[in-house]
């Protein structure tokens, strides 16, 4: 099955019932965002599927841009157990869900925002980051 941000946007807005205020919308993206986070570390501190082993980034100013970004790590070894991916796939949704809901209740396009920003990181590429 799949979904367009429009289709998608207008579900939320449709589902969403007790927490129709702005006030209650910001709330619950913060809340969900924690959520995501703690299913992420829990995958690697209670599954242990994944470890994360974090260190300083090395970057040289001697390296052009791709060449450094080649070498940058992501800080995870391992990979998600289908139950930690099945967790973190629905946090992700839930995210989108309260995300989509800001957006509706603002009278914003997520699939504008999302066409907008992918537009900047065509134009900027690797420069968007800096």
């Amino acid at each position: 099955m799949t979904c367009n941000c429009s289709e998608f946007q207008k579900s939320t807005a449709d589902l969403q019932l007790l927490n129709k205020s702005i006030l209650d919308i910001v709330t619950k993206l913060d809340e969900q965002t924690s959520m995501l986070n703690r299913a992420v570390f829990k995958s690697a501190t209670h599954c242990g599927c994944i470890e994360i082993h974090a260190t300083k980034q090395i970057y040289s100013p001697h390296k052009s841009l791709e060449e450094n970004q080649k070498e940058l790590d992501t800080h995870i070894e391992g990979e998600l157990c289908p139950k930690c991916q099945d967790k973190i796939i629905e946090e992700m949704g839930e995210l989108l869900f309260y995300l989509a809901s800001m957006c509706e209740a603002l009278d914003l396009s997520l699939a504008d925002i999302m066409a907008k920003k992918y537009q900047h990181l065509k134009t900027l590429g690797l420069y968007n980051l800096l």
